[in-house]
């Protein structure tokens, strides 16, 4: 007797399809169509197979979810030191986030109610990583994270609101990148003020220099 998989005999399985596959063509259809057109019926029509092939290899939404976010995180440059300041590192890290954003219409907007934003756990100490080589605490690092991601979910989901048309004309003839950059140059700012004014922020290294 052949065991099965969401309802589909193993025995059953096309051979040309892949979970690769499946999560290649959900995020063409992730860019053609948006989150709200992205369903498991959709893919396995564009693929040619019924949906009961497809979850073979995925659960459900859901699951598909979490491979595209996946495969969109792993496919991005870690947040991590590469020879300039950490300011200009993160800097260019959520700007990149949020440029990326625009190729997947509402996924930030799935993103913000996710743990952890949807970032891998190896994403997560990526990012810890960071703060606490730029100088703040084990304690403050993950927090210091949080409050970056936060922001640039939090700016790509008003974006996807209003229409992710960086060059269109927003009030007072400003565009959606305006908005964008001035938020991370508050988010670095805010960062960089509570590193330097609250000793609890820094690592070790940094504290007992300040302290000399």
């Amino acid at each position: 007797m052949s065991s099965t998989i969401a309802g589909v005999p193993r025995s059953s399985r096309p051979r040309s399809l892949t979970q690769e596959a499946i999560v290649d063509e959900a995020l063409r259809l992730l860019r053609a169509d948006g989150l709200a057109g992205l369903t498991m019926r959709a893919v396995a029509n564009r693929l040619g197979v019924t949906p009961m092939a497809a979850y073979y290899y995925v659960e459900g939404k859901e699951d598909l979810l979490r491979l595209v976010v996946e495969r969109i995180a792993n496919g991005r440059a870690p947040l991590a030191l590469d020879g300039d300041d950490w300011e200009e590192c993160l800097r260019r890290h959520l700007l990149t986030v949020w440029e990326e954003s625009a190729g997947y219409p509402g996924l930030s907007a799935y993103l913000i109610d996710q743990p952890n934003l949807g970032v891998t756990s190896e994403g997560l100490a990526d990012g810890i990583r960071f703060f606490e080589a730029a100088g703040f605490s084990p304690a403050a690092s993950p927090l210091a994270w949080s409050f970056a991601m936060t922001y640039i979910h939090g700016r790509i989901s008003v974006d996807a609101r209003l229409g992710h048309r960086p060059n269109v004309q927003r009030a007072g003839g400003l565009h959606a990148r305006d908005y964008v950059l001035f938020g991370i140059e508050a988010v670095i700012g805010g960062l960089r003020s509570l590193r330097d004014r609250d000793p609890s922020a820094l690592g070790p290294a940094a504290a007992s220099s300040a302290g000399d």
